[in-house]
């Protein structure tokens, strides 16, 4: 047997190019895969969807899906669309409404299919015609909106005016219950710190508990005018009201100084006339020989004031 496989080997194999072989056999298995794969072949294929572009006054949970099309095409094509999973997306804007469903015709939109496919459609058939996608309607509603803004001025700086949004309301939408249950919505937190100039600039909402809820625009702008601000004397009389007719009162002192803030721009239109301070017999409590003065007219562009005493005296003359 041993002398059997010696000669085999010395004469067969030993006149075998083996290199040789094995190249033309390649060779062989590559022409028939390309022929194979240059013929024409019919294979259904999925073609993944997203959905984008989400209306702002409904709500989509379905954000993808899939359809199949047959391609009647070369092998090389089918098994590239078979490897590297096709997929498409599909804006939800301007589609066709139901009552509780859009609809996307695959049919009309070939042109968008094979732009995004990059295939011609004409060697496609759509094994479906349409997509439904469920949808609930949201409730849209305007809401005012609250500045949760901090202004901390610049020494000697200060507005009489309020700070102001622009818009001071916008259109939110959601679910009927989540909408209804809203009276307004706010700002982020904003601090602003040493301002001595007019004030302009934009805050964002705060959408942080309001997942299910779509926002109109997500930003608003701040508005306020600041001032060089500096601070007044006024000397204005007291004034007793309530007293009984026939009583002979008489204060001490009878003139108090109201100190007072406003703007460089507004301080010669003072007038101390538009002070008013008041000791009202009313509020007297028994044994008690004190008022207590109140301020209860001032000028409209004075931001703050406070008296000069707090502790008006007063006797009665028998």
């Amino acid at each position: 047997m041993k002398n059997l496989l010696h000669k085999l080997r010395n004469t067969v194999f030993k006149k075998t190019n083996f290199k040789a072989f094995f190249f033309f056999l390649f060779f062989s298995v590559v022409i028939w895969v390309l022929v194979q794969f240059s013929k024409n072949y019919k294979q259904a294929v999925d073609i993944k969807v997203e959905y984008i572009n989400v209306p702002k006054d409904k709500i989509v949970k379905k954000r993808e899906d899939q359809f199949s099309i047959r391609l009647n095409d070369n092998g090389f094509n089918i098994a590239w669309f078979s490897f590297i999973k096709p997929k498409i997306e599909v804006s939800l804007e301007d589609l066709l409404e139901t009552e509780n469903e859009l609809i996307f015709s695959i049919e009309s939109d070939k042109q968008n299919l094979q732009d995004q496919l990059d295939i011609n459609i004409n060697d496609v058939t759509f094994l479906k015609d349409t997509l439904a996608i469920p949808y609930v309607q949201k409730k849209v509603r305007k809401l005012l909106v609250k500045p949760k803004i901090n202004v901390n001025y610049a020494p000697g700086y200060s507005s009489n005016e309020k700070l102001i949004l622009k818009p001071d309301s916008i259109q939110i939408s959601g679910a009927s219950a989540v909408v209804d249950s809203l009276d307004f919505i706010s700002t982020e937190k904003l601090n602003l710190e040493n301002v001595q100039n007019n004030l302009k600039g934009k805050v964002f909402i705060d959408t942080t508990n309001f997942k299910e809820v779509t926002f109109y625009r997500n930003n608003v702008t701040y508005l306020q005018k600041v001032e060089k601000f500096t601070e007044g004397r006024a000397e204005v009389p007291i004034e007793v009201i309530n007293a009984p007719k026939d009583l002979n009162l008489s204060i001490f002192p009878k003139r108090i100084v109201v100190i007072y803030v406003v703007s460089l721009e507004n301080y010669k239109s003072i007038v101390k006339e538009n002070f008013r301070v008041i000791c009202d017999y009313k509020d007297l409590k028994e044994d008690q020989n004190f008022f207590i003065p109140k301020l209860t007219e001032k000028p409209k562009n004075v931001t703050s004031t406070r008296l000069n005493i707090n502790k008006v005296q007063f006797v009665i003359k028998k």
